[in-house]
Formats: structure tokens, sequence, C-alpha cells
């Protein structure tokens, strides 16, 4: 393959530094990223005379909330407060949009070294 040289930016090559600008932009504002997810779970006790026993109808305690995520290769949760869970969601929802964000970046870039070098031309 031949490698293409060129001592000026083309239009292309400043449309992916304007996207890559903006995405940068936009992980810079993001705010606390807390990996994981929170999940609410209804729990039965260990008491067999609660009413959380009875197979009849669906009276588990709860509902508690999880905080799950992966550490070191294992599954890791800790309970949380109704408020506790309300306040970190939206760091949750921020580590979502990081990597999505990332994908994105590397999505551009691959796209630049194609049109750069020339890679997937007939």
């Amino acid at each position: 393959m031949e490698r293409r040289h060129s001592n000026h930016m083309t239009r292309q090559d400043h449309q992916h530094e304007q996207q890559a600008a903006r995405i940068c932009a936009e992980i810079a504002a993001l705010g606390p990223c807390l990996p994981g997810t929170i999940s609410a779970r209804l729990l039965r006790c260990g008491n067999p005379g609660c009413r959380c026993r009875d197979t009849d109808r669906d009276q588990r305690h709860g509902p508690y909330r999880y905080w799950t995520r992966k550490i070191a290769g294992k599954t890791a949760s800790r309970l949380l407060s109704p408020d506790q869970a309300e306040r970190y969601q939206p760091w949750l929802e921020n580590d979502k949009r990081l990597h999505a964000l990332t994908r994105e970046l590397e999505a551009l870039a691959i796209r630049a070294a194609e049109q750069a070098e020339g890679w997937g031309e007939k």
C-alpha cells in the first residue's frame, strides 16, 4: 500500500480534529464516573414464620438497592441507602457516557488512519 504524504491538512483531517475536540470536551465536562450498576432487589429473610416466606403472595422485603461492579474480575456489591442510590445514579450514567465517547473517539481514529493511509481503497 502506498502511503499518502501531505504537509497540509485536508478537509477530512480538519473534520476529524473538530470531532475529536468535541468528544474530548464532552469527556472533560462529564464529572465523576462510577463503574457498575445500581439494582433494586426484593429479599426473603431467614425467619421461617415471616410473611416473606408466603409462596402465594410476593411479600419479600425491600426494595434494597445494591451497587454492583467488577473488582479484579470478581463481582462486588454494596448495599446503598435510597439517598445514596439517587445520589450516585448520575455518576453511573456518566461512566456509561464515558465509555460510549471513548468508543466514538476510537472509531474516529480508525477512520482517520484508514483515510490517511488509503487502507480499504481498491
